[in-house]
């Protein structure tokens, strides 16, 4: 008599299960980001932590940088094209992981195209 007749279903059973969990995983951190965490953790919304002051630029004029992205990188204290240029490799990185674009910013060149407002703005 064969002891572990079912081991291929229980297998098949578990690796189901796995990527189950693993896509409720994704959508709940897409879902519930890290600004509800802040939202939560500071009793407050992320625009009443850091509103922006002084001049405000329509950073909208990047390509890639739609309103929502804007009210986002407002709310992170980004108002400025002279900020957006002024990133380097460990910045965009760290606003990548803070806008969760995973490399938009590169890809898009939010940073030359910020240098290049500029010298039109200021001419």
């Amino acid at each position: 008599m064969n002891p572990t007749p079912h081991i291929v279903e229980s297998a098949l059973l578990l690796i189901a299960a796995f990527f189950i969990g693993c896509c409720i995983g994704y959508l709940a951190k897409r879902f519930f980001g890290r600004r509800r965490a802040v939202e939560v953790a500071n009793g407050t919304r992320p625009a009443e932590v850091s509103q922006p002051t002084g001049r405000v630029d329509d950073l909208k004029t990047i390509k890639g940088i739609g309103p929502k992205i804007e009210s986002m990188l407002h709310e992170n204290g980004v108002t400025r094209f002279e900020q957006i240029a002024a990133w380097d490799a460990r910045e965009i990185a760290a606003m990548n992981e803070k806008l969760g674009t995973r490399g938009r910013i590169e890809r898009e060149k939010w940073v030359s195209q910020a240098r290049a407002l500029i010298k039109v703005t200021s001419a």
